[in-house]
């Protein structure tokens, strides 16, 4: 494992790219706004600055792949700047495929992930399986891959990240999956062991054959680490307490010249997919949630509930906050829905949220469709209901509904400079027409002529891809439906986390902007359904349309299991 490190740290470039967040407004509790800047290298092969305003929000993947995304797709995706890369799902090869990428920015490259306009981070697992694990040892974490589950070490991770260079990189984290409340032993175990790992990924890079190496090296790894202590209180305020006490003798010198572990931290991230998953918080009773299931599962076969904002939950994430500075990014995973994100933004001042939940909407055939602020004249639904925050494309009434996925926004097509409507630029409501031929050979280009008769490419709207057309897709089992879905969903998400910077930046005063934020937030959840219903439907419909498939074959081998486990 020396020689892999040797070889990994030999094959960084000059230094790590500079993560650097600044808030523009803000306190330590409440709706803010900032900038996240991402500095390469001037050595870099792309020089460029990356820079994205919050709140806002990342994307994950699946084998480095975006769900549903071709490239191509990432490439040209209205919004997405930050993508993240889990590493366990490479595992079951030693050593993992992208390790072999030579060259700088191996992960990118790799990935095939553009360097001047994507923020790329690896983690170990992916942030929204909360399955039950094998528990974790002290210097091994329990990954989970095609062949099973494999022990990741300490050694193993450090060697991962100077390997594939991420731009930002999560420090391991001992999450207990199991049932909550955990023993004390349990969770004081959990935040030593946390500590220890993220001191381990912030020791120094020795000086290795390569003059660039320095002391200084680990401090421009951007690291964000995983805020642990479950659902006690007392167990997270112990947690952000280790990590900002001044260290000493051997604790000191692993990690110099830092002081203490927040010093080499670029930011903190919270993941609620165990704390939704606990039975603590799962019998919360919430104003939002009657009637509701109070199951939550991050698989997307299970429903997709609404947890609105507990006083719970608020204590937790505030314990973990209260103690530490106020200028660093906070990161939340296994979001839920579009009225937990503003609540969290509102309550806690989270700056970067996860796309899962818009992504699994797609999954199971939802286009969403809501808007913040609401604007006049969008009060409420038929019959004076509140309205779904998308559309159930599975459902057989869209068969014939010829118009474009979003009420609330207008397709490109049709967009107008006098409209107050704004546009959905997504390739499912605005798809453009090449402003070139694709040209398969030199013949190819022979026969067309790359530019219009005046010398410039235009840029044409075309029809978009109407309701009836992506409810033929589903029902067809087309793939290209749930690539027309993430994108829609991305831009809705995207439009979302604009409305908020732009109230929250809009007013000279800060009580006056946080004032008509929490108006705007209380008027969304009158309009829109919390409890999300739409997606119980979309679900149970997507169930019926997967299981029809081979004259029903999937539903009888189903019931086969069924039968063999009782």
């Amino acid at each position: 494992m020396a020689q892999t490190q040797l070889e990994g740290a030999q094959r960084i470039g000059s230094r790590f790219p500079k993560l650097t967040f600044i808030l523009d407004r803000g306190k330590q509790f409440g709706p803010r706004v900032g900038r996240l800047c991402l500095t390469r290298p001037s050595d870099s092969p792309s020089n460029h600055v990356i820079d994205i305003r919050t709140p806002n929000f990342l994307i994950g993947t699946s084998r480095g792949a975006v769900p549903h995304f071709s490239r191509d797709h990432v490439h040209s995706a209205k919004g997405i700047s930050w993508i993240n890369v889990s590493f366990e799902s490479f595992l079951e090869q030693t050593p993992p495929v992208p390790t072999y990428q030579t060259g700088s920015q191996p992960l990118h490259n790799f990935l095939g992930f553009d360097s001047s306009k994507h923020i790329v981070s690896l983690s170990l697992r992916d942030p929204l399986d909360a399955r039950e694990m094998p528990p974790n040892g002290n210097s091994h974490v329990s990954a989970s891959c095609m062949r099973g589950v494999r022990k990741v070490t300490l050694a193993d991770w450090r060697s991962y990240v100077l390997t594939m260079q991420p731009d930002i990189a999560f420090a391991l984290s001992d999450t207990p999956f199991t049932v909550a409340p955990h023993s004390q032993k349990r969770l004081t175990k959990s935040i030593e062991r946390s500590a220890a790992w993220l001191a381990d990924l912030l020791r120094p890079v020795e000086n290795m054959m390569d003059d660039s190496f320095s002391e200084s090296t680990s401090a421009a790894l951007n690291v964000f680490v995983h805020m642990a202590g479950g659902t006690s209180t007392s167990a997270r305020r112990a947690f952000s307490h280790s990590l900002m006490e001044t260290l000493y003798g051997l604790e000191a010198d692993a990690v110099k010249p830092l002081l203490c572990l927040d010093e080499g931290v670029a930011g903190y991230a919270f993941d609620l997919a165990a704390l939704h998953n606990s039975e603590l918080l799962a019998q919360t009773p919430t104003p939002n949630t009657a009637g509701t299931p109070t199951s939550l599962s991050s698989s997307m076969i299970e429903p997709l509930s609404f947890l609105s904002l507990t006083p719970t939950l608020d204590e937790l994430l505030r314990a973990s906050l209260d103690s530490l500075p106020i200028a660093k990014p906070r990161l939340v995973t296994d979001v839920r829905s579009p009225h937990e994100i503003l609540c969290l933004i509102r309550d806690i001042g989270v700056d970067v949220f996860d796309a899962g939940w818009a992504v699994k909407a797609a999954d199971i055939g939802v286009a969403l469709d809501f808007i913040f602020p609401v604007p006049s004249g969008h009060d409420s639904g038929p019959n004076h209901c509140k309205r779904d925050i998308g559309h159930n494309l599975y459902d057989a009434k869209y068969a014939h509904d010829f118009v474009s996925l979003s009420d609330a926004f207008l397709a490109g097509h049709n967009g107008t400079s006098s409209s107050k409507t704004p546009v959905c630029p997504c390739a499912a409501c605005s798809p453009v027409a090449p402003t070139s031929p694709i040209y398969h050979s030199k013949v190819d280009v022979q026969s067309h002529q790359a530019q219009s008769d005046d010398g410039t490419s235009r840029e044409q709207f075309l029809p978009p891809f109407t309701r009836a057309y992506l409810h033929h897709l589903l029902h067809t089992h087309e793939m290209s439906a749930h690539t027309l879905l993430v994108a829609h969903n991305v831009v809705i998400l995207d439009a979302l986390l604009t409305g908020v910077r732009t109230i929250l930046s809009g007013h000279a005063d800060q009580n006056e902007a946080e004032v008509i934020f929490a108006r705007e937030v209380t008027r969304f959840e009158e309009v829109y359904d919390g409890a999300m219903s739409v997606l119980h439907t979309a679900r149970d419909n997507w169930k019926d349309v997967k299981y029809a498939r081979g004259k029903g074959r999937l539903l009888r081998e189903a019931q086969k299991e069924k039968d063999v486990r009782l």
